[in-house]
């Protein structure tokens, strides 16, 4: 769905509505991120100008829940039966653990649908954001910097045991990248990587056993003493010692 043109509360100028800055002027438009879709909405809206989903209704949260990269509090809002979290100010998104597979199983089933674009590319003269680590706003622990998926060209801040921030947009793309069958390319991937790592272990140790054999058979006055000893260490660099 297309944005829809709004009016800057301040200067009265047409603005998109998923601009959080008026083009005309810079005033802080009151947008906010649609739970659904995850793209910006103006508050107050009762229905996203995106997908159409209805608006849920954003509150103060803990003044202790901040966000990673501004410390302010974070807002609260409820999608179903969870709970997010959103910077006023940056518009990053706090999501725990089970929200975030939730998210990607709802957007992995509308990955079929036809009616879903593929995500956008990225502009070449985009700006490489600097590298810089946060705390999760729960433990408040470093948390790990990380491709989503391996493959989505996406890197969040991952707290294992709490959750994951996404920077403004970055869970907005990363549904769109699940849309349009991303998780499906990515685990297809993984799989060919997998097998391809199997082969050549498999190769690996069939040499290492040709190059024993081959060692045996050159040094006879060897006999059987040192033989056993040669497969024990080859074996156990190979992994074939049995646990």
């Amino acid at each position: 769905m297309e944005a829809q043109t709004l009016h800057c509360s301040s200067c009265g100028a047409a603005v998109s509505s998923d601009s959080p800055v008026c083009q005309h002027c810079g005033a802080r438009l009151a947008t906010i991120s649609c739970p659904t879709c995850f793209q910006m909405m103006f508050r107050g809206a009762k229905f996203c100008p995106h997908c159409g989903a209805a608006a849920v209704v954003w509150e103060s949260g803990s003044k202790d829940f901040l966000c990673p990269g501004c410390e302010r509090p974070l807002l609260r809002g409820k999608l179903d039966r969870f709970t997010l979290h959103e910077c006023e100010k940056c518009f990053g998104l706090w999501v725990d653990k089970d929200t975030v597979e939730h998210v990607c199983r709802d957007a992995e089933q509308q990955a079929l649908a036809p009616s879903v674009a593929a995500p956008p590319a990225n502009p070449l003269n985009a700006p490489v954001p600097k590298i810089r680590y946060v705390r999760c706003p729960q433990c408040r622990e470093l948390m790990h910097r990380v491709n989503f998926a391996q493959t989505s060209g996406v890197v969040v801040d991952v707290c294992r045991e709490h959750g994951t921030w996404f920077d403004a947009n970055e869970l907005q793309r990363i549904v769109q990248f699940i849309r349009a069958g991303g998780l499906e390319r990515s685990r297809e991937k993984q799989k060919t990587e997998l097998a391809a790592e199997r082969r050549r272990l498999q190769a690996s140790r069939l040499a290492a056993h040709d190059g024993v054999a081959s060692s045996a058979e050159s040094y006879p006055g060897l006999g059987q003493a040192l033989l056993p000893e040669i497969l024990l260490s080859v074996g156990n660099l190979l992994g074939w010692r049995k646990r």
